[in-house]
């Protein structure tokens, strides 16, 4: 026992040397093997903004669904675990800062992987546009003010604030998102309680569980936007370089907050919608229908209280959100796509501080000038999800699509998981056109334009890029000496 003792220990101080391992890593700009299992928690749990969605989905998927709203929400959440299932199979056998449009790279080829990435900018881009509007639009309804002055104000303030945090490190940004929406998801859970227990014997109406009117194309549209209360949930993949067990934490996380998310996505539908139809909430007409929910069941104090959790919810994921952008455009840097400029990270804080200043100015723009030409309203606002929507999809219908042709390409083909993702990549596709041929007759069409129009210029930027020269599309982080025992010892060996 002591023999063997003596020699492991004499192979751990003297590892012989390892052949064939680089020093350095194309992702090796980021703070590589950084963050544990709770700082990916945090970001997947910031992006998808539990408290959020649950406090703004609800009232969408009724406008959208009709009776079939607590439906549309539980096939959201449907759609969404076999799409963190096919994500799985890459964020077990590779770790990279592209995530979903490396992931692509390795079955599809480049000219998908480049349309997922496009989806991934606009649903990122658009997602955190969305929340500092409804941050700028809750402080203002929290505060009473009038105009605009306000809420531009805000969205400015939080777009600095963000861009600052994000350049000082992404376990910074991750603890501060997760201790925020911890909070906010509290005071969420509690109206929760409070409302399901202000019902009565029938907590849930008859009419949702069994809904007497309820089309097709509603449900598709509801599911889709039930899907948006949990897009993020795969941006701990961007963090995967920056992880310290990567292949075991990005996994679990992957799966565990949608689930998490998902309860408390459909506990709300069900209790709220209830709530709607008993207190008679015109949806379409009132801007805050969440307080004449409370007020309605004697809990009017409580709405400045969740005014302030969700609109720190909203920050959380404006934060969670804009990480991950940035860490897709510096792949996109990194593999030529874009300029190489957008790929270098601080010396010192070791983040994407070009990608940073490059996307930070026009996401916070963008939403402040449309606050600035007095669209205050939500539904108008809403034309930004439409946007993000449609880019989480379009890259999740990809990422699923490329799992067969990866998972063969590898030599480990397996059914199950081939029939998952490609079941999964059909019902998307078929829900995308869906969702936007009913948003494109509604009054969020111009959302359908401008994600028509994101990848019609996408695409442009890939072919002149392409005719710049061959491109390596999917390039993911490596073992480096560093972290394999004997590698750093062979440095010093040669150098000696």
């Amino acid at each position: 026992m002591s023999s063997r003792g003596s020699a492991l220990d004499q192979a751990i101080a003297d590892p012989p040397p390892v052949s064939g391992v680089r020093d350095t890593s194309p992702m090796s700009g980021l703070h590589r093997r950084s963050l544990g299992f709770p700082d990916l928690l945090a970001q997947s749990v910031s992006a998808v903004a539990p408290c959020a969605a649950a406090a703004t989905v609800p009232a969408m998927l009724v406008t959208a669904s009709g009776d079939g709203a607590l439906w549309a929400a539980v096939l959201g959440i449907g759609m969404t675990l076999p799409v963190a299932a096919a994500i799985n199979q890459f964020t077990k056998r590779m770790t990279t800062a592209g995530s979903l449009y490396t992931f692509t790279a390795k079955g599809l080829g480049p000219t998908a992987a480049f349309l997922c990435g496009v989806g991934m900018i606009l649903g990122y881009a658009f997602i955190a546009m969305y929340s500092l509007a409804n941050i700028g639009l809750q402080v203002s309804n929290l505060l009473g003010a009038q105009g605009v002055l306000i809420p531009i104000l805000c969205v400015l303030c939080c777009g600095l604030m963000c861009a600052t945090v994000m350049l000082r490190g992404v376990r910074v940004s991750a603890r501060l998102s997760l201790l925020v929406e911890s909070v906010a998801v509290a005071v969420l859970a509690g109206l929760v309680i409070v409302l399901f227990l202000g019902q009565g014997h029938r907590p849930i109406a008859r009419e949702l569980l069994a809904p007497p009117h309820l089309s097709f194309a509603g449900l598709v549209t509801g599911a889709v936007i039930a899907i948006t209360a949990f897009v993020g949930f795969e941006s701990a993949a961007s963090l995967s370089v920056e992880a310290r067990r990567p292949f075991a934490a990005v996994p679990r996380v992957l799966i565990w907050s949608p689930i998490a998310a998902g309860v408390l996505v459909v506990a709300a539908t069900s209790v709220q919608t209830t709530g709607f139809r008993a207190a008679g909430v015109a949806l379409d007409q009132d801007s805050a229908p969440v307080h004449q929910l409370s007020s309605y069941y004697g809990v009017g104090w409580i709405s400045p209280i969740l005014d302030c959790g969700v609109a720190a919810s909203f920050f959380a994921c404006a934060l969670a959100s804009a990480t991950a952008l940035v860490r897709v455009l510096l792949s996109m840097g990194i593999d030529g796509v874009l300029p190489r400029s957008v790929s270098r990270t601080h010396p010192v804080h070791r983040t994407p501080h070009i990608a940073i200043g490059v996307s930070m100015p026009v996401v916070t723009v963008v939403p402040a000038l449309l606050l600035a030409a007095g669209i205050t309203n939500r539904q108008a606002v809403g034309i930004l999800l439409v946007v993000s929507a449609g880019g989480y999809v379009l890259a999740y219908t990809l990422v699923c699509a490329a799992v067969p042709f990866f998972l063969r390409r590898i030599g480990e083909f397996m059914v199950g998981p081939v029939l998952v993702a490609t079941v999964a990549a059909l019902a998307l596709a078929g829900c995308l056109v869906v969702f936007l041929g009913t948003e494109w007759q509604g009054p969020r069409a111009a959302g359908v334009v401008l994600f028509l129009l994101g990848v019609a210029v996408g695409l442009m930027v890939f072919r002149r890029a392409r005719r710049r020269g061959a491109l390596l599309v999917g390039t993911h982080d490596i073992p480096i000496g560093a972290d394999v025992l004997g590698g750093s010892a062979r440095e010093e060996r040669d150098a000696a």
